[in-house]
C-alpha cells in the first residue's frame, strides 16, 4: 500500500454485491480512457445535493477532483480521479433517477450500461490502488445520519477514522473528510445501522409508499436448467442486452413508481444451488436499490425447488425426501445471511411492522412451507408448515396476546392454502405437488390469529380467493366461526412453465379505505401490464374491535 496521505476531500461508499466493481470499472477505464460511477444511496439518506455541488465545483474549478473510494467489503479505500459529475434531483421531494450525458454509456461498466440507474454520477480517469487510509483521516464535516441527533454527530468532527466498521455503523455512502491533524481526537465511535438484526421484529420499518409489490417463483436457474428462466440473468453482462433482466422488466413497467415493500414468496431458484442464489441475491440486492429500499423492506420466504431435499440432478416433485434437514437448508441459509446481513430463523420464517404513510400498519408474518417437519413418506414438492414456527412468529409479533389491533396482519407462505383449480390433476397429488397438506391447519391459525390477507405462490397461477373458517364441530370453543381470509395468488415472475408463456407479478395498493390489488401479466416475455384489479374494503369489526378485511370486487364495481 502507498504511504503518502493524499489531500482528499470525499470519501464514497461502495460494496461488491452484482460485480467486481473496481475490476469493472478499471477495465472501461482502460479501454476508454474513464469510467462512469454511478452514485446508489441508502434508502434512508437525501440526495446529498451541497455535497455533490460542492464536488462539482471543485470539479469545475480544478478540471479535476480526487476522491476515496471505500469497499465495505474489503475494508480498502482508494483513491480515484473525477474529471466530470451528474448531481442529483429531486422532484415532488423525491430522488430521481438520473442517466449518462448522451453517447456517452459506453463508459459505463457493461453490467449496468442497459439500466444505469443511479442517483448521480462521477465521470473517474484513474482509480489507484489501495491506500493506507485508517486514522490517517479525519471528518471534517459531521455525518449526515437522519436518526442521530446534532450533538451525537457533532462529536464525529475533527475526529480520525479508526476503522472500516466505524464507516459501516454509519447508514450513508458520502462522507466529508480531510488529511489527519496531531490534535485530532482518535476515539472509536460506533454508531448502530438502523438495519433490523433478527429475521422476526417487532420493530416499526417506516415505507415511502403504500405499495407492495409481490414476485413469487422468479426460479432463477443455471447450467442444465437454465432455461428453466425466461429472463436473462443479471450475471449475464454479455448475453443479449435486448432481453431484458426480470428486475429491469418489472421496473421499466412501473415507470419510477414508488414501492414501500417487496414479498417474494418463495422459489427463487429451481434446483437450490448456490450460483443459482447468487443470481437471486443479485436480483433482489439491484431491486432494492431501484426502489430505493433497504432489506428492512424485504420478506423472502423459501419455496420447495429451494430447499435441497433430494440429491437428484433434475428437480423431481415425487423424489422421495432423503437430505438431512440441515444440509437441505444450507444453501437458502447462506443467501439469506448474505441478503440480509444476519442469521436466518431457525424454521426461516419472518416477521415484520410496516407503517406506511397512509397511517395503515401492516403486520407481515412470512412462513417456510417447505418444512417437512415430520420427514417420513414426504415428497420433495410437498408443503407443510411447522406449527411452532407460526407460534413464534405470531408471538414475537404481539398477535398471541392482542387481537384487537387495527393493524392489518398478513400471511406469506410459498405453497397455496386454498384449490387454485376446478379440477385439480390427480398425479400433482402423488408427485407432491399440491395443496399444502395442513393447509386447513394454517387457515384455522391464521384465522384465530387475525390475519386478514394470505399471500402465495407455488401454482404458477394468478390466484384470487376467500374463504370463511369455522372450527372442527367436535371442538368446544366459545365461538365457532373463527374469521375470513382473502388470499391472493401470485403467478410465476419467472419460470416457463406456465399458462400461455405468461409471467406475471402483484401490485397491492393499501388505504385506510382498503385493499386495491394490481394484477400485472407479460406474454412471451413482452412488456408487463396491468390486466385486472380487484378492490377489498377496510371496515372495523365494532365488537371485536380489530380491522376486518371485505369480500373482493372488481375495480369498476367498487
Amino acid at each position: 500500500m502507498a504511504d503518502k496521505v493524499a489531500n482528499i476531500d470525499f470519501l464514497f461508499r461502495f460494496r461488491d454485491l452484482v460485480a467486481p466493481t473496481i475490476d469493472e470499472h478499471q477495465k472501461t477505464i482502460n479501454e476508454h480512457g474513464a469510467c462512469w460511477w454511478g452514485w446508489w444511496k441508502r434508502p434512508s439518506e437525501d440526495s446529498r445535493h451541497a455535497l455533490w455541488a460542492e464536488l462539482a465545483a471543485a470539479v469545475k474549478r480544478n478540471g479535476a477532483q480526487e476522491i476515496g473510494l471505500f469497499d465495505s467489503g474489503t475494508d480498502q479505500v482508494r483513491i480515484a480521479t473525477v474529471i466530470d459529475i451528474v448531481e442529483p434531483y429531486d422532484e415532488q421531494g423525491s430522488s430521481q433517477l438520473v442517466d449518462v450525458p448522451n453517447g456517452e454509456r459506453e463508459l459505463v461498466p457493461i453490467y449496468y450500461r442497459q439500466s444505469p440507474f443511479s442517483r448521480a454520477w462521477m465521470k473517474l480517469s484513474k482509480i489507484g490502488e489501495p491506500i493506507d487510509f485508517f486514522s490517517k483521516y479525519s471528518y471534517a464535516e459531521a455525518p449526515s445520519l437522519p436518526n442521530y441527533t446534532p450533538v451525537t454527530l457533532k462529536k464525529f468532527v475533527g475526529k480520525r477514522i479508526l476503522s472500516a466498521d466505524e464507516l459501516r455503523g454509519m447508514d450513508t455512502t458520502i462522507w466529508k473528510i480531510r488529511p489527519a491533524e496531531p490534535s485530532d481526537a482518535d476515539k472509536a465511535m460506533i454508531l448502530g445501522v438502523p438495519a433490523l438484526p433478527t429475521a422476526i421484529s417487532a420493530e416499526p420499518v417506516k415505507c415511502n409508499s403504500n405499495v407492495v409489490l409481490h414476485i413469487t417463483d422468479p426460479h432463477f436457474a443455471k447450467g442444465i436448467h437454465r432455461s428453466h428462466h425466461v429472463w436473462r440473468l443479471e450475471t449475464e453482462v454479455d448475453g443479449d442486452v435486448a432481453k431484458p433482466t426480470l428486475v429491469e422488466v418489472i421496473h421499466r413497467a412501473l415507470k419510477g413508481r414508488t414501492i414501500g415493500l417487496i414479498v417474494v414468496t418463495g422459489d427463487l431458484t429451481f434446483m437450490g444451488t448456490p450460483e443459482e442464489y447468487v443470481e437471486a441475491r443479485k436480483s433482489l440486492t439491484r431491486l432494492l436499490g431501484l426502489f430505493d429500499l433497504g432489506p428492512d423492506h424485504l420478506i423472502v420466504i423459501p419455496g420447495n425447488h429451494d430447499i435441497v431435499w433430494s440429491a437428484e440432478d433434475e428437480y423431481k416433485y415425487d423424489a422421495e425426501v432423503k437430505n438431512a434437514s440441515e444440509f437441505a437448508k444450507k444453501n437458502y441459509k447462506d443467501f439469506y445471511q448474505m441478503l440480509f446481513q444476519h442469521d436466518p430463523n431457525l424454521h426461516l420464517s419472518m416477521g415484520r411492522r410496516f407503517l406506511l404513510p397512509s397511517g395503515l400498519a401492516l403486520e407481515v408474518c412470512g412462513l417456510n412451507s417447505s418444512s417437512l417437519e415430520t420427514g417420513k413418506n414426504f415428497l420433495a414438492g410437498m408443503g407443510r408448515i411447522q406449527e411452532a414456527s407460526f407460534e413464534e412468529v405470531a408471538t414475537d409479533l404481539g398477535w398471541t396476546t392482542d387481537l384487537k389491533t387495527f393493524a392489518l396482519r398478513i400471511l406469506a407462505v410459498h405453497h397455496h392454502l386454498a384449490l387454485t383449480e376446478d379440477l385439480e390433476n390427480a398425479n400433482d397429488y402423488s408427485r407432491g405437488y399440491g395443496i399444502a397438506v395442513d393447509a386447513v391447519r394454517i387457515q384455522r391459525m391464521a384465522a384465530s390469529y387475525g390475519v386478514q390477507l394470505a399471500l402465495h405462490g407455488h401454482k404458477h397461477r394468478s390466484f384470487i380467493w376467500r374463504s370463511s373458517i369455522y372450527e372442527l364441530p367436535e371442538q368446544t370453543k366459545r365461538r365457532y366461526k373463527l374469521g375470513d381470509l382473502s388470499i391472493v395468488g401470485g403467478g410465476s415472475a419467472g419460470s416457463k412453465e406456465t399458462d400461455g408463456e405468461s409471467n406475471y407479478f402483484n401490485l397491492l395498493e393499501f388505504s385506510p379505505a382498503g385493499l386495491e390489488l394490481d394484477i400485472w401479466r407479460s406474454v412471451r416475455r413482452g412488456v408487463f401490464s396491468s390486466i385486472q384489479k380487484w378492490k377489498a374494503l377496510l371496515t372495523i369489526d365494532e365488537k371485536e374491535q380489530k380491522l376486518m378485511l371485505d369480500d373482493w370486487l372488481p375495480v369498476s364495481e367498487s
